[in-house]
């Protein structure tokens, strides 16, 4: 869009508020007041709003706080964090006394992420959030009261806390699957806030999967802001699971982004900021500081100042690790010198002390500061390790699992019924045909395609296209059908879970494609070992789940058995390689854990996980594990 040149601008503002002088309609006038600031740039935008009479505007008090609540966007948007911190907290007070409106609860929840992008500590943002989601609980508008359930699930990362953030993601997602409408923002934003509950109890691959699965929802409504922030949380997850490539792949990725967004100029800082953090992980000490020391240059370009002081330390270690002590003592002094950084870091407070006691020749509290580090972060792992903080991860995990199926069926249903549509529509055209002769071979012929398209559609939307067994959705589907029938006629049903140990190492050491037919081969051998009624299908990456109708746990354990022998005892040639893996196996029953599909399968998969925990190639029962 073009630019308003000055007179053409002054023009334009002066006819604008004589008509709204003239005639006074002030809902009117404030929505014509979004669009024109909306068509600008956010400071263009903040100019209209300073040459607004809001004074003689005639707006009423929930007017007033909507026009409060543009100048805090605005200002959000040009990171003038402290402007729109105190527009916000204008709108608020202009209706926090009145019955809960929208604006009320959008204000606290906005307040919340400005003074999250200026401090980056919960007990900052989270009072407004808190305060949000009360209100919202008052209101009657669905979408914020699930937008309020998410932010706040933020504040809860803790591992003694985590608890009531699932507890608040699981109330968002109920909400969403009630909805007539699909929010593919929302719905990015529970995946975000479910992969930073994961990321805090140290379950860094489901973190980094679902901050995955938000970036590709977010690419789907091309919102390049909040793909890049969720490259960021990927690429923070990577380096906690030693994945350079993935790291690595991320930076590309931000550094494109950055080029593309010309919006946000802060992320070229940040790219170079997590660029840094990448090659500092990998010993790769020039090329960090190369990149940590662009990042203080771009400095001026972000309001963030979490993410600046941070900047300082990274360089420090970087500087203390390349041997230049005398430059890492001089960032590490910069970084001390922000006494308003996040208290809740003080891991990262205490390197930057210890690396300023080191440059200042004391060594006694260099090496002191460094043991309380060990300890902290000690500490943290035990309380991370808590078992169950992990189950209650892993029973969020199991619950949005079963969320994204239902969406799939309903979208396989909504699909069957367009088929069913296309069917009567054709059938009624064919029925203006003369001859009956006529009319029956190509009804005859539309039939045949259509259901020949269906079975073929069907089995597509069931089948995992890499192994050919079940996929994922219709294994949860079929296998709770075959739990249900077995408990009504009081039959017993067994559930196993395995998969490949160390697979990770496979793909590592041959490559994906080597990967790949290993799962092929897994496939196949565990089929020829199966009777036919047994249902079985790929689950995840390299995890697999068998229901086995009318088997009692005694059966279960002998077929798991036969299952680990019949993979271990025999190895595999894909492409002149020869292969030799083996499985862990995890098995429950539903006469000794459970009546539905979701509870044995996470019974077996902690039996799995006890299984991989005493040396993997075993097969563990359920029940033992209690």
């Amino acid at each position: 869009m073009e630019r308003f040149s000055t007179r053409r601008f002054t023009a334009w503002l002066c006819s604008f508020l004589f008509v709204v002088s003239v005639n006074g309609f002030a809902n009117e006038a404030l929505i014509q007041l979004e669009k024109s600031a909306e068509a600008l740039s956010p400071a263009e935008g903040i100019e209209l709003l300073d040459q607004f009479d809001l004074d003689n505007s005639e707006f009423d008090a929930e007017s007033q706080a909507k026009f409060y609540f543009l100048y805090g966007q605005l200002y959000e948007k040009t990171r003038q964090l402290d402007l729109s911190i105190a527009s916000y907290g204008k709108g608020i007070a202009f209706v926090k006394d009145l019955p809960v409106t929208d604006v009320l609860v959008d204000s606290y929840l906005e307040r919340s992420f400005a003074h999250y992008l200026q401090t980056n500590d919960p007990s900052v943002y989270c009072i407004d959030r808190k305060q949000a989601l009360i209100y919202a609980r008052q209101n009657d508008n669905s979408q914020l009261l699930t937008k309020a359930l998410t932010q706040n699930a933020f504040c809860y990362t803790e591992p003694a806390t985590v608890q009531i953030g699932i507890d608040l993601l699981e109330e968002a997602m109920t909400i969403v699957d009630k909805s007539d409408k699909i929010n593919t923002h929302r719905k990015a934003m529970i995946y975000n806030a479910t992969g930073n509950l994961y990321r805090q109890v140290g379950l860094h691959q489901r973190g980094y999967e679902n901050f995955e699965k938000a970036y590709l929802a977010w690419q789907i409504i091309d919102d390049k802001e909040d793909m890049f922030n969720m490259q960021h949380n990927m690429l923070s997850e990577a380096l906690k699971l030693g994945d350079w490539s993935k790291a690595q792949q991320s930076i590309q990725v931000q550094f494109a982004l950055a080029k593309m967004t010309k919006g946000y100029k802060d992320l070229l800082f940040f790219a170079n900021l997590n660029a840094g953090r990448v090659a500092l992980r990998m010993n790769e000490f020039s090329e960090a500081i190369t990149h940590l020391e662009k990042a203080v240059s771009l400095h001026y370009t972000t309001k963030e100042r979490y993410f600046k002081t941070s900047n300082y330390l990274f360089l420090a270690l970087a500087y203390l690790r390349n041997g230049d002590a005398d430059k890492a003592t001089e960032m590490a002094r910069k970084f001390t010198q922000d006494e308003s950084f996040s208290k809740n870091q003080q891991s990262m407070i205490l390197k930057g002390k210890a690396i300023v006691a080191l440059g200042d020749n004391r060594p006694v509290d260099a090496m002191n500061m460094l043991l309380k580090v060990i300890d902290s972060e000690r500490e943290v792992n035990q309380n991370i390790i808590n078992k169950k903080v992990i189950n209650s991860a892993l029973e969020h995990n199991a619950k949005l699992a079963v969320f994204e199926n239902q969406l799939l069926a309903n979208k396989l249903a909504i699909n069957e019924l367009n088929w069913e549509a296309a069917e009567d529509k054709e059938h009624i055209n064919e029925l203006k045909l003369s001859l009956f002769l006529v009319l029956v071979l190509v009804l005859f012929a539309m039939v045949m395609v259509l259901l020949y398209s269906q079975r073929s559609l069907r089995a597509r939307a069931q089948t995992d296209f890499l192994t050919g067994l079940y996929n994922r959705g219709y294994t949860f589907t079929r296998g709770q059908y075959l739990v249900e029938k077995a408990n009504r006629k009081q039959q017993s049903v067994a559930v196993i879970i395995f998969d490949i140990d160390n697979f990770k190492l496979i793909n590592d050491t041959h490559g994906h494609h080597i990967g790949d037919l290993a799962l092929q081969a897994l496939s196949k051998r565990a089929q020829a070992l199966l009777k036919k009624q047994d249902l079985i299908g790929r689950i995840g990456g390299e995890e697999f789940l068998i229901v086995l109708p009318n088997v009692n746990l005694k059966q279960a354990l002998v077929i798991s058995e036969r299952l680990r022998a019949g993979i271990a005892e025999q190895s595999f040639s894909f492409d002149d390689i020869n292969l030799e893996f083996t499985i862990s196996l995890g098995v429950a029953d539903n006469l000794s854990e459970g009546k539905s599909l979701n509870d044995l399968a996470k019974y077996a998969d902690e039996a799995l996980y006890r299984a991989k925990f005493a040396g993997k190639n075993k097969v563990y029962i359920a029940a033992e594990c209690a």
